[in-house]
C-alpha cells in the first residue's frame, strides 16, 4: 500500500517538477527557494546572467540576498553591489530574515559594496566601474554577484548609445569571470523587462516580479520570462514574504490518468443511495447545489459521518463556518464530530478563502490528504471561494483540486450556493457541472401555498439514476427524503400545479381506509424510517400476525399498496421487520382503548 501511494506521488507533477532536456549533470546555482529551484531545474544555470525585473517594492533585493546567502551555504562567496540604499539600511532590513548570516558578512564571504561611494571619489567612468567590478570578483573569489540595480548605474550615462555599450561590455566581463550574476532592473508596465532594451539581450534568464491587485488586495507574483537552453512555463507564480524569506506557491498539475472504480460507497442517506442505484462511485466527485438554508452542509456532513462510522479518515475543508459552529450544529443532530477528531479520523480545516492564495489552499489540502490518507473529503463551499477570487482563477482552482482528489482516489463532496431562492438555477455559468461527476440539486418550491424543499439528481457520470423530484425535510435526525411529487407539474419553476393525487396522498387514503384515524401519525412515523413496499408489507404482516388485521384485509391492503407503489423504486432498507415492529409498538401506544377500536383497526368506520 505504501509503495502504491509512493508511486502515485511520483506521478504527480507540479510546476515545481519540470523536466529538462539538458544533461542531468548541468551545474546549478540554487536560489534557496525550494519550489522555485525545482521549477528552474535545480536553480539558475551556473555562470548565467539573470535579469530580475520588477517595480519598486516587488522584493527584488530580498530575492537577491536570499540567493547570495544560499551561495554561502554552498561555499560560494558572493558580492552585492548597491546603488539604491545605504549599507546600514540594507543590513537592517535583512536582520529579521532566517537566511541572514552576520558572520558571512563580517568574514567577507559576502561582501556588500555601496557603489555610490565609488562615484563620489572617482566620478562615473564606464571603464573604471567595469574594472572595479572585475577586481572585486577576483579578490573575493566570488561565485555569485548581484548588481542592484543596473537601471541605477545606467542612469548616470547621458546617452542611450553609451548605456547600450556599457551593458554589453558588462555582459562580456561577466561571461569571462564565470560567476553567476543577478542584475536587478526597475521597470514599468510599458517597459516589461528592461528599461534600455539591452539588458534582456545579455541575460540568460529573466524573472519578472510584481505586486498586483486581486479583489482590492495586493498580492505578489513572479513569472519566468526566459531561461536559455531549458524548458519552462510562464504561469503566474504567487509568493509571500515571511521571516523565512520568499515562499512561492506553484500550481499543482495532475496528469489525466487517474483510475476509475466500479465500487459504490454509501452517502449516509439510504433513500439517496437508492436514487443513485447504490451510492456514489468510489473516487468520484459530487456537487450538492442549492440556495441558502436548503441543507447542503447537513447532507455533506451526513456523508462525512457515514465515512467516520466506517473508520475512514475524512477531511472537512470549510470556507464559511468556524470549527466550533460545525461541531455545535453536528452535536444538535446527535453527531459527535469532536470525538472523531480526537481519534484522528477527522480533520477540520476551517479558514476564510482570502486568508491564503488559492495555491496555498490546494497545497495544504494536498498535505492533509497525503499525511492522513484521507478517503472522504467535503469542500464547503465553492461559492465562498468564487466570491473571493477572479472567475478564471476560481475555475482553474476547482478543476485542479477536483483532479488531484480524484487522482488520490478520494471520494469528494463539494457544496455550492445557487443564486435563486425558488425555481431553476444555472450551474453551467461557473462550469462546475461539467467538471464534477455527480450533481444533486436542493431547491425550494411552492406546493399548494406552502414552501416545500425538493431534491433531485441532475446527473451521475457513468450510471443511470432516479429522475424523481422528491420532497425532503431537515429534521433532528438529519436530512430525511420522502416520496416523489408525482402528482404535480411546474416543480422546476418553483411554483407547482396539482394535476393528480400524489403517492403520499394516495397512501394516506389507504392507511385511513384500513387503519382508521391514526393513519396520518403512523404514516408520518413510517416516512422517517423508510417508506418502501418492503417496510409497509412487513408492517401489514405484523398487524396480521398479532390479530389486529384480518387475513383478507391484509391481502387487500397489500394489493392497494402494490398498485400505488408498483412503479416506484423499492429502496434498499435493511432490517425491515425490526422497523415494522417498532412502528407497531408506536401504533399500539397510540390506539384508543374503546370497544370500537377493533372495528376501525380492521378497516371499519
Amino acid at each position: 500500500m505504501v509503495k502504491k501511494d509512493k508511486k502515485k506521488q511520483d506521478m504527480i507533477e507540479t510546476d515545481t517538477k519540470q523536466q529538462f532536456s539538458s544533461s542531468q549533470d548541468m551545474l546549478n546555482s540554487p536560489t534557496g527557494i525550494t519550489e522555485l529551484d525545482d521549477l528552474l531545474g535545480g536553480g539558475f544555470p551556473k555562470g548565467a546572467v539573470i535579469l530580475l525585473s520588477g517595480s519598486s517594492g516587488s522584493c527584488k533585493t530580498i530575492f537577491s540576498f536570499q540567493w547570495l546567502f544560499e551561495g554561502i551555504k554552498n561555499n560560494e562567496n558572493g558580492i552585492y553591489i548597491t546603488l539604491t540604499e545605504p549599507l546600514f539600511k540594507t543590513v537592517k532590513n535583512l536582520e529579521p530574515m532566517d537566511f541572514y548570516d552576520r558572520n558571512a558578512i563580517e568574514q567577507e564571504k559576502l561582501k556588500i559594496i555601496d557603489m555610490r561611494e565609488i562615484y563620489e571619489k572617482r566620478g562615473f567612468n564606464q571603464k573604471k566601474i567595469l574594472d572595479f567590478i572585475e577586481k572585486q570578483v577576483k579578490q573575493v573569489n566570488a561565485k555569485r554577484l548581484c548588481i542592484d540595480s543596473i537601471t541605477a548605474i545606467a542612469y548616470n550615462l547621458d546617452e542611450k548609445s553609451k548605456i547600450r555599450k556599457f551593458i554589453f561590455e558588462l555582459g562580456k566581463i561577466l561571461a569571462t569571470l564565470g560567476c553567476t550574476t543577478i542584475l536587478t532592473g526597475e521597470v514599468t508596465e510599458e517597459k516589461r523587462f528592461s528599461v534600455y532594451d539591452v539588458e534582456e539581450f545579455i541575460s540568460d534568464a529573466i524573472l519578472r516580479l510584481d505586486q498586483i491587485k486581486v479583489r482590492d488586495e495586493l498580492q505578489r507574483r513572479m513569472q519566468i520570462i526566459k531561461i536559455r537552453g531549458r524548458k519552462y512555463k510562464t504561469d503566474d507564480i504567487f509568493f509571500k514574504i515571511s521571516d523565512q524569506g520568499i515562499n512561492v506557491f506553484p500550481k499543482i498539475i495532475v496528469p489525466l490518468n487517474y483510475s476509475s472504480s466500479f465500487e459504490r460507497i454509501p452517502t449516509g442517506n439510504n433513500v439517496l443511495d437508492t436514487m443513485m442505484l447504490g451510492g456514489v462511485f468510489k473516487g468520484s466527485s459530487t456537487l450538492i447545489a442549492g440556495s441558502t438554508g436548503t441543507g447542503k452542509t447537513l447532507l455533506a456532513t451526513q456523508y462525512i459521518i457515514e465515512g467516520l462510522k466506517r473508520g475512514e479518515p475524512c477531511l472537512y475543508a470549510g470556507f464559511e463556518e468556524s470549527r466550533e459552529q460545525l461541531l455545535r450544529n453536528a452535536k444538535n443532530i446527535g453527531w459527535d464530530l469532536k470525538e472523531y477528531e480526537e481519534k484522528g479520523l477527522l480533520t477540520l480545516r476551517c479558514i476564510y478563502p482570502r486568508e491564503k492564495f488559492l495555491e496555498e489552499h490546494i497545497r495544504e489540502i494536498k498535505q492533509i490528504v497525503e499525511d492522513k490518507k484521507i478517503k472522504r473529503c467535503v469542500v464547503d463551499s465553492l461559492s465562498s471561494i468564487s466570491k473571493a477570487f477572479p472567475k478564471d482563477s476560481f475555475i482553474d482552482f476547482t478543476k485542479r483540486l477536483n483532479g488531484y482528489l480524484k487522482f488520490m482516489n478520494v471520494t469528494t463532496v463539494f457544496t455550492a450556493a445557487t443564486e435563486t431562492l425558488i425555481g431553476t438555477s444555472k450551474l453551467t455559468d461557473s462550469q462546475l457541472s461539467t467538471v464534477i461527476d455527480n450533481v444533486i440539486m436542493l431547491r425550494y418550491v411552492e406546493v399548494q401555498g406552502e414552501l416545500n424543499q425538493v431534491l433531485n439528481i441532475i446527473k451521475i457520470r457513468g450510471s443511470a439514476h432516479s429522475k424523481d423530484l422528491r420532497r425532503y425535510g431537515i429534521t433532528n435526525r438529519g436530512l430525511v427524503i420522502g416520496q416523489s411529487l408525482a402528482g404535480y407539474e411546474g416543480i422546476m419553476t418553483g411554483v407547482t400545479r396539482k394535476v393528480s393525487e400524489t403517492i403520499d396522498e394516495r397512501l394516506e387514503s389507504e392507511f385511513k381506509k384500513f387503519i382508521g384515524p391514526m393513519a396520518p401519525s403512523i404514516l408520518s412515523d413510517m416516512k422517517a424510517r423508510g417508506l418502501t413496499k418492503e417496510n409497509i408489507f412487513s408492517y401489514i404482516d405484523e398487524l396480521n400476525s398479532q390479530g389486529i388485521m384480518s387475513e383478507d384485509n391484509s391481502k387487500l391492503f397489500k394489493q392497494d399498496v402494490m398498485s400505488i407503489l408498483g412503479g416506484v423504486s423499492n429502496g434498499m432498507v435493511p432490517d425491515t421487520s425490526e422497523k415494522a415492529k417498532g412502528i407497531v409498538e408506536f401504533f399500539k401506544e397510540k390506539k384508543p382503548k374503546t370497544e370500537k377500536s377493533s372495528n376501525w383497526l380492521l378497516g371499519g368506520e
